[in-house]
């Protein structure tokens, strides 16, 4: 009887334990659900390849009078870490900066596209000019004298967009900033080795973004 009763006792305990598992699976199964549905992640951006072959600066009297000519191209990747939604994002404004002072801005630089979920989208941008204006102050002049002795400068590309995520009805401004470190090449030269670099995205604090 006492053997009977043992055998019924680790039938039952077999039993709340093959339930209990299963109501951990359902949980993990409903908890993914949740992230991939209810919760969204904004874009990583970086900035995979950069091509500096000119930047020349023409100081000016006063300093913010100064002009500037260049030509840059950025390889540029955006990787969609959401599961499963998709980000339409409307055409993208391309800007450069040095200094803290922008001298380049593209409107609808880049196109429009859909991301689709768990993709990188890459592209190339291309920017140049001559003679462009720059409103550097007296420091950012020294500051372009200093880099440029050693023909590595600092630049800033930032692409400025809309988002929208699949499923949703709200529009997310995103901003996205690159910190580039150029090496000044001659066209006619292989150009120096560049080292990706991690992109600051910027979203709104909104709901739904």
């Amino acid at each position: 009887m006492a053997c009977y009763e043992s055998d019924v006792f680790e039938r039952h305990w077999k039993e709340i334990a093959i339930a209990a598992a299963a109501l951990l699976v359902l949980g993990g199964v409903i908890a993914v659900l949740v992230i991939a549905f209810a919760v969204v992640y904004p874009p990583k951006a970086t900035a995979d390849d950069a091509v500096l072959q000119r930047f020349a600066l023409a100081p000016g009297s006063p300093a913010d009078n100064s002009t500037i000519s260049y030509n840059l191209t950025a390889t540029l990747s955006l990787r969609n870490p959401n599961m499963y939604r998709g980000i339409d994002y409307e055409p993208m404004a391309v800007a450069l900066s040095f200094n803290g002072s922008r001298f380049d801005e593209s409107v609808k630089k880049v196109p429009a596209f859909l991301h689709k979920a768990r993709k990188t989208s890459t592209f190339r941008v291309t920017m140049g000019g001559a003679s462009r204006p720059i409103k550097l102050s007296a420091e950012g002049v020294r500051e372009f004298a200093a880099e440029n002795v050693t023909g590595k400068f600092d630049v800033e590309l930032k692409l400025d967009t809309v988002l929208q995520y699949k499923g949703r009805k709200a529009k997310c401004p995103l901003v996205v900033i690159c910190p580039l470190k150029l090496q000044l090449v001659d066209p006619e030269v292989a150009a120096t080795a560049y080292q990706k670099t991690k992109c600051t995205v910027l979203r709104a604090k909104k709901s739904g973004c």
